[in-house]
């Protein structure tokens, strides 16, 4: 009979060697090794076990002796042939391996631990072998004698993580022998129940010498099942005494799954809302999208307050009653508590939620309840994209300008792009929503790609707020100091003594440091690129991330020369502080990285405010967007430059939807909001744009700046990032990698045309005592110019010139 052949992708197997290898499936797993299945097998010199997914099968060509599966891991399939697709896709676009699109998609809890063992060879003799030399000598006096077993992690504790080449060399002598055991990181949660084995009567006869038997026989009397727990709170028997009487027969057991998935039960359900006339026509549109027989997108394009989550609710009904399910994805993990309550008021146990504030033991319970169909409406943030939901109906993307919806680690995809790709897939209605769409989606409606639904009014008929620029730049004259303004602290001493709520954001993104002049509001700017300068304070100078030009920071303004040079923005804590100090009756909240590192704490902190038991709530982006609170009556942006000069071509696009996202959070209800947006550049087109609430001037405006720099949606961005521990070799093969680019382009390659800038400082050179440079490519994505990326990455890794130097390349990230 004909040997059975599969194809793997391993875990093992880094980007410049990744491929689907293949391997024979021994007849003992041919019924448990399928498609989507992981499995262990011996991988590389040594064989050392390495985990992997089948991918295919293939024939049996004979070619090659091939080694065998070790271990099949599931009882079924993991991934379906559609998540399969879905790895194939991404893998060829984001540069990265099979096996990093597979685990994206899978839940940590579902992923297995390895206990990794080395054991003396019973025919070896052990003082010979502890006269070897060198590394090989240091490993063998580690065994006293054949056969003892020593763990990797022991092994490592003792010589260093080094150790590992040395092992596997020795495995592949046969003087050692490796051997690993798997075990799932999550398993399934389940209660001990227990019930009568036999008629009251009879098993109260076998326990009457002992009370808490007694209480329970009769507590189960009536042949009911009861946990043991809660049967030995009740009673008082110990655990001994339950499981004797289960070895007497008097009791029988059975195991039942505890769901750690967060339970709706105790949210009260209610009607879905009514629609205002805009909403309805919305909605009747994209039901009709819904219901074609093919893949569908469009733009729910509404302002802040204008109740696009009704929109959303009506939809997903409508996918439920067809019989389909639904997507829906919010960009911050803060977000979930009231998008969940709203949702679940609606669906009840319909709904599931993934994000990474819960614990693995949760995630996985969500999984399986996605997996199962017993969760039909999936809320999440961007990795909730991937869940195995049946019969896909639509995928919602709220706010999905947000960046959080980028990933920054392997595989670097955008929820956005994978969303597309499942909505194809399934045939299924994809919706992006916002009242700031991102350039590169109200690009692709102006090419009349996706229709747009417009919810020009507030929900309710409330007004938008006004807005107030208060110039900075006349504070600082005037001697003031401080980060909040005399128009801001006027403000907030009126919405205090009216009872009100305010909400101040202080935008502090990354380390994208700006350094410009308080007086004049002046900026460096990069005479190449037509972008700012990033300051960086230990060298001193300002430079630009795409092209390395830099310019000496003197200390002096060279258009006003004025001394007063601000290179930062005080952080959230300092602002606290101020706000105590101003405001001494005032009950402040502070929200921002530092507080909201433990569970639940976003929830707590959002009911809390909206309970009335704080005044003002101060945020980082965590209070800008989807937050609804109805005794808001002011806003405050404290520092609008900070991300307005970062060096970034979507710096522009961020200000002006971080401010118009947050503004938008005063007023929602029936008093008209005001806001105050903070800043050194009062006339900056940008500003005045997000404080009139004029998406359509910032587009135009901002499509101008796109088209004469070539970024997205005009042109595709690729960076090709460099890491290593010494600076000089990180810029030695980073320009050898550019040449070669150049030099492809100039022969096999010519027909791509791209410009390789660089290479350039990243924004954070040194990083974890490693220094990062980085080339940028502007070019068509295509197929061809996929393949002479990931080609000359391959040629990189595999060169031994570049030993300590990583590489990555990443499609249209954040400079």
């Amino acid at each position: 009979m004909a040997e059975t052949i599969c194809a793997v992708a391993l875990d093992a197997a880094t980007y410049a060697i990744d491929k689907l290898y293949s391997y024979r499936v021994p007849d003992e797993l041919r019924e448990q090794v399928q498609i989507g299945t992981r499995v262990l097998v011996p991988f590389g010199f040594g064989n050392k076990r390495a985990e992997g997914v089948v991918l295919a099968f293939r024939e049996d060509t004979g070619e090659y002796r091939l080694k065998p599966i070790v271990e099949a891991l599931d009882e079924q399939p993991v991934l379906t042939q559609e998540q399969l697709k879905l790895a194939a896709w991404m893998r060829e676009r984001l540069y990265c391996t099979y096996f990093d699109c597979v685990r994206a998609m899978l839940p940590a809890g579902l992923w297995f631990r390895r206990n990794e063992m080395y054991t003396l060879a019973p025919d070896a003799d052990p003082a010979a072998l502890h006269a070897r030399e060198g590394e090989e000598g240091e490993v063998l006096r580690l065994f006293d004698t054949a056969g003892q077993t020593l763990s990797l992690a022991e092994i490592r504790e003792r010589l260093g993580k080094g150790a590992g080449r040395t092992l596997d060399a020795l495995a592949g002598e046969g003087i050692l022998v490796y051997h690993s055991n798997t075990v799932q990181k999550t398993g399934d949660k389940t209660e001990k129940m227990l019930a009568l084995d036999m008629e009251s009567d009879e098993a109260m006869s076998r326990v009457r010498r002992s009370a808490a038997r007694q209480d329970v026989v009769s507590a189960l009397a009536d042949g009911i099942w009861m946990s043991q727990k809660e049967l030995s709170y009740m009673t008082g028997a110990s655990d001994a005494a339950l499981r004797d009487m289960v070895k007497k027969g008097i009791l029988r057991v059975r195991y039942e799954e505890r769901m750690r998935a967060p339970d709706f039960s105790d949210v009260p359900r209610a009607a879905l809302p009514v629609l205002s006339a805009q909403q309805q026509e919305a909605y009747d549109g994209m039901a009709a999208l819904m219901d074609e027989p093919k893949a569908q997108a469009a733009l729910l394009f509404g302002v802040t307050g204008s109740g696009k989550t009704q929109v959303y609710l009506r939809l997903i009904a409508h996918a439920l009653e067809t019989g389909k399910s639904a997507i829906v994805l919010v960009p911050e993990i803060g977000l979930t508590p009231q998008v969940l309550r709203q949702f679940a008021a609606q669906f009840g146990d319909l709904v599931a939620v993934l994000h990474s504030a819960l614990s693995a033991g949760e995630r996985y319970d969500s999984f399986k309840k996605i997996k199962t169909g017993r969760a039909r409406v999936v809320i999440g943030t961007r990795s909730a994209v991937f869940a195995p939901v049946r019969d896909l109906g639509v995928i919602i993307i709220d706010e999905e300008q947000d960046g959080a919806y980028k990933s920054e680690q392997s595989p670097r995809y955008h929820a956005r792009d994978v969303a597309k790709y499942r909505a194809v897939q399934e045939d299924a209605l994809l919706v992006l929503g916002s009242a700031t769409p991102s350039v590169e989606t109200y690009y692709g409606a102006k090419q009349g790609k996706y229709p747009v639904f417009r919810l020009t009014e507030r929900f309710l008929g409330a007004g938008l707020p006004e807005v107030l620029i208060s110039d900075m730049r006349g504070q600082t004259r005037a001697g003031r100091s401080g980060v909040i303004g005399a128009d801001l602290e006027r403000e907030l001493l009126d919405t205090l003594d009216r009872g009100r709520q305010a909400i101040l954001f202080l935008n502090r993104r990354g380390n994208s440091r700006v350094i410009g002049c308080a007086m004049c509001g002046w900026v460096p700017e990069c005479p190449h690129c037509s972008t700012n300068m990033t300051y960086h304070s230990a060298s001193g100078r300002a430079m630009c991330h795409y092209c390395g030009a830099s310019v000496k920071i003197t200390g002096t303004c060279p258009v006003c020369g004025g001394e007063e040079l601000f290179t930062e923005t005080p952080g959230t804590q300092r602002v606290e502080q101020e706000l105590n100090e101003r405001f001494p009756d005032a009950r402040v909240l502070r929200m921002d990285a530092d507080t909201m590192n433990t569970k639940g704490a976003h929830e707590k902190l959002f009911s809390a405010f909206a309970r009335g038991e704080a005044d003002i709530l101060l945020g980082t982006q965590m209070v800008t967007k989807g937050l609804d609170f109805e005794n808001v009556t002011l806003v405050g942006v404290l520092d609008a430059d900070q991300s307005l000069y970062a060096q970034d071509y979507r710096a522009r696009e961020r200000t002006f939807s971080l401010i118009t996202q947050v503004v938008g959070r005063a007023g929602r209800r029936f008093d008209t909001g005001r806001a105050v947006i903070q800043t050194y550049s009062p006339t900056h087109p940008v500003i005045l744009t997000a404080a009139r609430q004029d998406y359509e001037k910032f587009y135009e405006s901002e499509m101008e700046t796109r088209e004469a720099l070539r970024c997205p949606p005009v042109c595709a961005f690729t960076v090709l990032t460099a890491a290593g521990e010494v600076e000089q070799q990180v810029l030695k093969s980073l320009l050898a990698l550019k040449n070669r680019l150049l030099s492809l382009m100039e022969g096999q390659y010519a027909d791509v045309k791209a410009p390789v800038l660089g290479p350039a400082a990243a924004q954070v050179v040194k990083v974890m005592g490693r220094y990062r440079y980085h080339l940028t490519m502007r070019a068509r994505d295509s197929a061809r110019f996929r393949g002479l990326v990931s080609g000359v990455l391959r040629e990189f890794m595999l060169d031994s010139r570049n030993r300590g130097v990583t590489v990555f390349a990443d499609s249209n990230p954040d400079l």
